[in-house]
């Protein structure tokens, strides 16, 4: 340790520098995200073994059992989990630069640091409880430690991965192959192929066993995830050119990233010709699915910034002559664009109503609620996700069919719309199932946010 702060030095001062500013996040306010909301309540619901929190059986749980840990030992998982994001996202930045010192050098390392860092997405999320962040943290030391031909290690942290984010699958890919090809040519024994694939399924093999004790089923999970991914998240759908556009806006230096992937598939080794097909395996599944939103290509972020990086030594280095004004001048382009996008975390939900609701009434038997949120702030027990896992007529079909069995139902119409395009008849019947709720259900409380409607309706 003391030779590697002794030879990275103006790494450990940026490292720390850039820690502070992320710690500082927690000092902004801002209200719990829905996906953030629904890892937490599946922690409890694991750990409190049912009697607590939600289920959604499509999400991986590795970021839940650690998210549940903290409230199992009485802790505040909020908190505990803001400061834990945290340290995930500093040490993705540490593994992006101890990745790139080992395939190229301190200086491409130093700036793929700096460049993570200041990704306008990535600052933002640096502190929220999601999995991205996590997940590209034990992917990167998985391939830290598979570049070190510490296999088994390697297989067994991107298995992890894989569990934290099931779409981590992609960036594992490559790996296999660069794998499969190096005991191909001989170059890696028997041994070591057979014991990595094991190593990776360890943390693999019981969730696939839970799932059939639960769901008779072991891909329940993913084949669930593939349903949803076609049936929700409808306003999230953009075009091909989604992500081009907006990672051009995130960093304008983008542009060589191409520079530095071109660079190394005309001179490849092997470690940069992995980093290169991590990246694109990675990337090129996000664009052909329609969901796009930017927080989903983070655990792409660090292979893109390790590439622009090269990109823009590779690019200064062939121009010798005016390399330092080159080199000053992109600094100059990169700060003006990205520090005005740089902001913490301080989303508002508006949905103090039913948070005051649910902690003056406590665990509510037969609870319904339309969103996550709603119990993140207490021990309640969620008994129907009315949105999950897709909200059309077949589900609300199915609510009304089991009406009898709430006594309490929480209801952002927000949270419900809009219904799917395909759908036509889910429109009417939402609105016909809400005027059913009314009249079979007291409504305890009502107000409106702009177009959402809050509706608390209570049995008896």
């Amino acid at each position: 340790m003391k030779e590697f702060i002794k030879n990275n030095k103006t790494f450990i001062i940026f490292i720390s520098i850039i820690s502070v500013v992320y710690f500082s996040s927690l000092f902004i306010h801002h209200d719990i995200w829905w996906d953030s909301a629904v890892f937490l309540g599946m922690g409890k619901y694991l750990w409190s073994l049912g009697n607590v929190g939600l289920w959604e059986a499509s999400r991986p749980i590795i970021w839940p059992l650690l998210l549940g840990f903290f409230w199992k030992l009485n802790l505040n998982p909020i908190i505990f989990g803001q400061i834990t994001a945290i340290l995930f996202s500093i040490g993705t930045i540490a593994l992006t630069y101890l990745i790139a010192v080992n395939i190229f050098n301190k200086k491409t390392a130093l700036i793929s640091s700096l460049f993570l860092s200041l990704f306008p997405t990535y600052f933002l999320f640096a502190n929220i409880l999601h999995t991205e962040i996590p997940s590209a943290f034990f992917t990167l030391v998985g391939i830290y430690f598979f570049i070190k031909k510490k296999h088994n290690l390697a297989g067994l942290l991107l298995g992890i991965a894989v569990m934290t984010r099931f779409f981590q699958i992609f960036l594992i890919i490559p790996i296999f192959l660069v794998l499969f090809y190096s005991f191909y040519r001989k170059k890696v024994s028997m041994q070591k192929s057979a014991l990595f694939p094991l190593f990776f399924l360890l943390p693999i093999i019981p969730y696939l066993i839970l799932n059939y004790l639960l769901y008779n089923n072991p891909l329940h999970p993913f084949l669930l995830q593939i349903f949803m991914t076609q049936n929700t998240g409808f306003v999230f759908n953009e075009s091909f050119s989604f992500y081009f556009i907006n990672l051009f806006k995130e960093n304008i230096l983008i542009l060589f990233a191409l520079v530095g992937l071109f660079t190394i598939l005309k001179k490849p080794s092997k470690n940069s010709m992995l980093l290169s097909l991590i990246f694109l395996f990675g990337f090129i599944p996000y664009n052909i699915i329609a969901h796009k939103e930017m927080r989903l290509l983070i655990p792409i972020f660090p292979f893109i910034a390790i590439l622009m990086s090269h990109g823009i030594f590779y690019f200064a280095d062939s121009v010798k002559k005016y390399k330092v004004i080159l080199l000053s001048l992109l600094s100059i382009i990169f700060i003006i664009q990205a520090m005005p996008q740089l902001k913490f975390n301080a989303y508002e939900d508006n949905l103090d109503d039913f948070y005051d609701y649910i902690k003056k009434t406590g665990t509510n038997p037969r609870l319904w609620i339309s969103n996550p949120a709603f119990i993140v702030f207490s021990d309640a027990k969620a008994d129907e996700l009315v949105y999950y896992p897709a909200y059309n007529s077949d589900k609300i079909d199915d609510l009304m069919l089991n009406v009898d069995n709430a006594d309490t139902i929480l209801l952002n119409t927000c949270d419900l719309l809009p219904c799917p395009p395909n759908d036509s008849n889910c429109d009417k019947k939402s609105s016909d199932f809400i005027d059913n709720l009314k009249e079979r259900f007291i409504t305890s409380s009502y107000s409106k946010n702009r177009d959402c409607e809050y509706y608390i309706f209570t049995f008896g």
